[in-house]
């Protein structure tokens, strides 16, 4: 028994056993795979990061044989590895910054191995310090691995082969690191453009913070080389990754035109929390969190704003080029130390494709990996994106509170005590930017566009004359005076007063232009107020009164926008729903003014009384153009 036992191998685990488990780590596909090795170069402080994908030609004796790629190395001009380094970097959970939790992009100790196995075989490893002569070369095959070789071998000095200097700039740097991956058995590659097409788009989104140099300035090449063991020579010229923002607020970026160059979202809404956590050595420290909001500005989804045409052949916004761009990036981007996880589809309503128009980023602290469920390949924040539609009501106890029901969550550890408010905060803010965006849509503007059911005039001009004709008969209010400013002037201060309730600038200009031109008196518009208290808000602008009418008040879900919406398409049942809808929803309006009265102290009442009357006979005398 004793000489059987002295035979078999009583290690916990089978490193070749092992080593195959871990090839099916969870990458989404190739591209993803290839971030992690661009991680390392980032921590590297690298510049210049090259990926190439090298093509075995078609086989001349075979009509049907096509390119395929048979190498991809990612190549950097950053520190480079000592030997000892360079040696760890190919062992699992050996990574140098295993337990650090600062802001760096790194930690975990698994991304170049793991990464490396779950689309190749054998990965080899260059570095240098001292010119790519002076390299040394180190490697993980898995062939040896199952042949019982189960230590990471020897770093040996080796210059980096003249076949990748042809190819790569960052060689020439006095210190750097190439990482080749060969056998690829796991990679779906075919033809390399298309490919390099895809990975550039995925990492130019995943490192936009870097490649703006809003984060860490950095350059990433896509280059497609052809050859064989000896030489190889690039094919066509190097693609370069410009960033692809999924918010849409970068100046330049990856935006099919007319937006390569300027912003085809504008920010809807920002907000920071700090939470408290305690770090590796015990200290309550905060790490925090920036959420921001986006929605698509008015010319990149309505014609009628654009100052360009658009083609025939896409007569909607999502039909164009910047329509489809915007598709591929729709969702929740969640961003780690500045660079992207994921980007999370769960609050997106499959189902609506114009769910495209609006964008969300939430970025925190590697201080919080563990609250917001980040997995060790970095492609997934778990515990926050389950709070996509969380219902904490369903889950809470009987008569608890939303507070004490976080206050408990915190108390036994839950994540999801620490990310209530900001899930609460993040549905309130796509419900309000889908609103928005369809008011933007419909060309008009919220609440805007109501007309005279006879004469076609616009309530604005109806009611521009009734005031014109109180002032004539010596009935004047604050702003019957006469203009002092110029045309110029009175549009710029519409503009200005239009934008302070979050219109956006271009809208802005023309709902002023439009009142100015056209000599209106009144200016009203739905507007997000940032509260529910009144369902309008009034200011005078010179001889303008505006009227904002709130869309956060129910008031403009239950009457307003019944109906204001468009009505083309809908069965006589349905609009007569709207109508019931609409009168029930001013009866209440009434009910609660009777009742605002019913509780007002008896010496206020008179007060409310005539207010009640003369606003009466005002609404009296604008109504009478009814008649």
């Amino acid at each position: 028994m004793d000489g059987v036992a002295e035979q078999l191998d009583f290690s916990v685990v089978s490193p070749a056993l092992t080593i195959e488990a871990l090839r099916d780590s969870g990458y989404k596909d190739t591209d993803h795979a290839l971030a992690e090795l661009i991680d390392n170069s980032i921590e590297a402080n690298a510049g210049l990061i090259e990926l190439i994908a090298c093509e075995v030609p078609p086989d001349p004796d075979k009509p049907y044989s096509r390119a395929r790629v048979n190498e991809i190395a990612v190549v950097d001009d950053g520190d480079g590895m000592d030997q000892l380094t360079l040696r760890r970097a190919l062992r699992f959970g050996d990574g140098t910054r295993l337990d650090r939790r600062t802001r760096g992009i790194g930690r975990f100790g698994v991304g170049l191995p793991n990464a490396s196995i779950s689309q190749c075989r054998r990965v080899d490893i260059w570095t240098w310090r001292n010119g790519p002569d002076n390299a040394m070369r180190c490697h993980l095959d898995l062939d040896a691995v199952r042949a019982g070789q189960g230590d990471i071998p020897e770093p040996v000095p080796e210059a980096v082969p003249d076949r990748w200097r042809l190819v790569s700039e960052a060689t020439a740097n006095p210190s750097g690191t190439l990482v080749v991956w060969s056998q690829l058995d796991r990679v779906r590659w075919r033809g390399g453009e298309k490919t390099l097409d895809r990975t550039a788009e995925l990492c130019g989104r995943v490192y936009r913070k870097f490649l703006s140099g809003s984060t860490q300035s950095i350059e990433i090449l896509l280059k497609l080389a052809r050859g064989n063991d000896d030489d190889l020579e690039l094919i066509g010229e190097p693609r370069h990754c410009p960033p692809n923002d999924p918010l849409y607020l970068m100046a330049s970026s990856s935006t099919p035109p007319p937006f390569a160059d300027r912003p085809m979202f504008q920010l809807f809404n920002e907000r920071n929390w700090t939470i408290d956590v305690r770090d590796s050595d015990g200290e309550l420290v905060g790490g925090e969190v920036q959420v921001r909001c986006a929605l698509a500005r008015p010319d990149a989804i309505n014609e009628k704003k654009s100052n360009v045409a658009w083609p025939k052949s896409y007569p909607k916004a999502g039909d164009a080029p910047w329509g489809k761009h915007a598709d591929r990036n729709k969702g929740v981007s969640i961003v780690r130390a500045g660079r992207e996880l994921e980007l999370s589809q769960s609050w997106v309503n499959s189902y609506e494709p114009e769910e495209r128009w609006w964008s969300v980023e939430v970025e925190f602290d590697p201080l919080l990996d563990d609250i917001f469920g980040v997995v060790n390949n970095k492609q997934h924040a778990h515990a926050f994106v389950s709070g996509a539609g969380f219902k904490w009501e369903e889950v809470a106890d009987p008569g608890e509170t939303l507070s004490m029901f976080r206050e408990r969550l915190i108390e036994t550890s839950d994540p999801r005590g620490h990310l209530l408010e900001i899930w609460d905060w993040i549905d309130d803010q796509i419900s309000q930017m889908r609103k928005e965006r369809k008011a933007i849509m419909k060309g008009t503007g919220p609440s805007g566009g109501s007309r005279h059911p006879t004469t076609g005039e616009t309530v604005e001009d109806i009611a521009t004359n009734v005031i014109k004709d109180q002032s004539e008969q010596g009935v004047k209010g604050s702003t019957d005076v006469a203009p002092t400013t110029s045309d110029e002037e009175k549009i710029a201060s519409i503009a200005e007063s239009a934008q302070q309730v979050r219109v956006d600038p271009q809208i802005a200009k023309q709902w002023a232009e439009e009142t100015v031109h056209s000599g209106r008196r009144i200016l009203m518009k739905g507007a997000t107020l940032g509260h529910d208290h009144a369902f309008f808000d009034v200011e005078s602008v010179n001889d303008v009164i505006e009227v904002w009418v709130n869309d956060k008040h129910p008031v403009y879900a239950h009457l307003i926008e019944v109906l204001d919406d468009e009505t083309t398409g809908q069965s006589l049942q349905e609009l007569v729903d709207r109508l019931e809808k609409a009168s029930f929803t001013l009866r209440m309006i009434m009910i609660a003014w009777a009742r605002y009265e019913d509780k007002t102290p008896p010496d206020l009442k008179m007060t409310l009384e005539d207010l009640r009357m003369d606003w009466g006979r005002e609404a009296r005398d604008f109504l009478r153009t009814m008649e």
